[in-house]
């Protein structure tokens, strides 16, 4: 299935394959094995919120699922207008947690139109989350140069954390500057060019350049009260209570509290993470997949963390990778 892919300079010309060819995170010492990561929860019960399940929203994408289906079944589409349908019934597919579902029709699409960028960038996420790190780089880098109209930027997005949790710093960088720049005032991009940019700059310049992104964007007066919110959290400037008691006002939306959830939990978790608090970082990640946000940067990322902080603490055999901090 994955001879659609293509090869990209990338990986040809800076042997990418072959240094992403390992797997795993992080590079950690045997000091690790004290804390139970399987223990009982550490977060405080004040910050443990079911994710609730909107059935309007379940409903809603089933719907429009069982219609798409109806229609793929027509012998009257061109293999473009079945391309584009495959992909959308492969997204909604994605959103409901039904990968293999996700994947065939991902394919499908990629088999009707071999030039359509967008279901390479979803397979390289499945790819680089069974750590196929080789072939997702060729799944991010095809949606990258079969997208001629430059349409989308989220494969940078994809690949940038590639590169991040493979300890290959500044192309991570380099990467997200790309995906940042199409839109700076967004306080998403701003934390994920955060994250790259520690690992390079340091954490002081990092959150220094975070704060003047954050000054940019309230300049251009966008309004996204929420994102703003988790970047004054990484700036210190809202404390977690405070975040939390910010959330709980879309409570009674069922759609928006479980994706608020969802953000809240990894970024806390990022930020515990940082401070040193592995096992208390691992539960927000463990709450953070508990809202079931399939379709989420924050969920898949989540899965990743997980697994980087199993392998810490010798839950998953896998080796770790050599320090490529040069990269």
């Amino acid at each position: 299935m994955f001879r659609f892919l293509k090869t990209h300079s990338l990986a040809t010309g800076m042997g990418l394959v072959a240094l992403m060819a390992l797997t795993g995170c992080q590079n950690f010492t045997s000091s690790s094995k004290s804390i139970d990561l399987e223990g009982a929860i550490t977060v405080p019960s004040e910050y443990v919120y079911t994710a609730p399940i909107s059935e309007k929203s379940l409903t809603r994408e089933q719907n429009i699922l069982t219609n798409l289906l109806m229609i793929l079944e027509s012998d009257a589409k061109s293999a473009e207008d079945k391309a584009e349908l495959f992909y959308e019934v492969g997204s909604l597919y994605d959103d409901l947690g039904l990968e293999a579902m996700a994947r065939f029709m991902l394919m499908n699409s990629i088999v009707n139109k071999p030039g359509f960028a967008r279901p390479y960038e979803l397979l390289g996420i499945y790819f680089f989350k069974e750590g196929r790190i080789a072939e997702a780089c060729d799944a991010f880098d095809s949606a990258i140069e079969l997208d001629k109209k430059k349409t989308s930027t989220y494969p940078y997005l994809n690949r940038a954390f590639v590169m991040y949790y493979t300890r290959h710093y500044k192309m991570a960088v380099d990467d997200m500057k790309v995906f940042f720049n199409s839109d700076p005032t967004d306080p998403y991009r701003m934390l994920s060019m955060y994250f790259v940019e520690e690992k390079v700059l340091g954490k002081e310049l990092a959150l220094k350049n975070l704060e003047q992104n954050y000054i940019k964007g309230q300049t251009a007066k966008r309004k996204d009260s929420w994102g703003d919110a988790l970047v004054l959290y990484y700036l210190d400037k809202m404390s977690q209570k405070e975040l939390f008691k910010d959330m709980l006002l879309v409570k009674d939306d069922e759609d928006l509290f479980q994706e608020h959830l969802c953000e809240a939990y990894y970024y806390v978790g990022k930020k515990n993470l940082e401070k040193g608090n592995d096992k208390l970082a691992y539960d927000y990640f463990k709450l953070c997949r508990s809202t079931r946000k399939y379709g989420f940067l924050e969920y898949r990322n989540a899965y990743i963390e997980m697994q980087a902080l199993e392998r810490k603490y010798n839950l998953l055999k896998v080796a770790p990778l050599e320090d490529n901090d040069n990269e």
